[in-house]
Parts: C-alpha cells; sequence; structure tokens
C-alpha cells in the first residue's frame, strides 16, 4: 500500500508535466485533470482488493467472492448510469470505479473477520488453525483445516 500511494502520488504530481507530451490543446490537459486525479487515488485500492480476492479464492470461498463482486458491480453500474443521465463525464467513470474497490474492500474485509476459518477458529467453530513462523521476510504463517473430530 505504501508503494501505491507513491505511485499515486507520483502520477497527480507528474500529471502537469505528462499531458503536454501528449497533447498540446489547453483544453485537453484541462479535461484529463480531474480523471487523472481519481485515477491516482483508485491507485491506492488495488493492492488491498487484489489480495483479498486471492485470499478468499486461496480459502475457496467462491461463493462469498461472486456475492461481493456481483453487489460491487451493481454499485459501479448504479454508478455509471448517474454519471450518463447527469452529463457528469469521465472522472464519474473512475469514481464508480472507486465505489466498485469500496464494496469489495468492505466485503472482503467482512469475509475476514467474521466468515474465514481464521476468524471463525477463534470463536469456537470447527476448524483448527496450525502457525508456523517462518524465516523473515514471511513471519507467522497459519493454516486452518477441520478438526478431526468434526
Amino acid at each position: 500500500t505504501l508503494i501505491a500511494a507513491g505511485l499515486g502520488l507520483a502520477q497527480a504530481a507528474a500529471m502537469p508535466y505528462l499531458t503536454p507530451l501528449f497533447t498540446p490543446l489547453p483544453a485537453v490537459r484541462e479535461a484529463v485533470a480531474a480523471p487523472a486525479r481519481v485515477a491516482a487515488l483508485v491507485t491506492l485500492t488495488n493492492g488491498p482488493i487484489f489480495a483479498g480476492e486471492g485470499i478468499m479464492m486461496g480459502l475457496g470461498a467462491f461463493g462469498p467472492l461472486a456475492a461481493v463482486t456481483a453487489a460491487g458491480v451493481g454499485v459501479m453500474v448504479a454508478g455509471l448510469s448517474l454519471s450518463a443521465r447527469l452529463g457528469l463525464g469521465v472522472a464519474s467513470v473512475w469514481w464508480s470505479l472507486l465505489a466498485f474497490h469500496a464494496v469489495l474492500l468492505v466485503g472482503q474485509l467482512g469475509h475476514h473477520l467474521r466468515l474465514s476459518p481464521l476468524a471463525t477458529a477463534g470463536r469456537g467453530a470447527s476448524s483448527s488453525v496450525e502457525c508456523a513462523v517462518l524465516p523473515p521476510p514471511v513471519g507467522e504463517v497459519c493454516v486452518a483445516g477441520e478438526d478431526a473430530a468434526a
């Protein structure tokens, strides 16, 4: 996430220097400013979102992942439809993508904190968690599995 923040800040800071390389028209440079800022903000959400998807796939939580993604797509499509009716322009496409990412992040965190095997193991569920400490840079790794008695 720190790398993403650096990339987003670099993208935002470099925008005044990069846009003249692509167009000499001041109107186009101004039109690109808002979408480029939102795109830089979206960069911050990419890492946690893709990591969350990978964790859910690794856990075999394909149903909850599909449900969270469908909810995110619904929010994004609603945002795109509203922005088209209001004539909000290209920046609204990026805002809709950011809303999609926000829904995914909330859903993935909710799954991780409430429904995942690691979360339910601490509440007396029928899964066991085995942890091992690996050498740096890995650190502690935990694997959840079903108890033999269950």
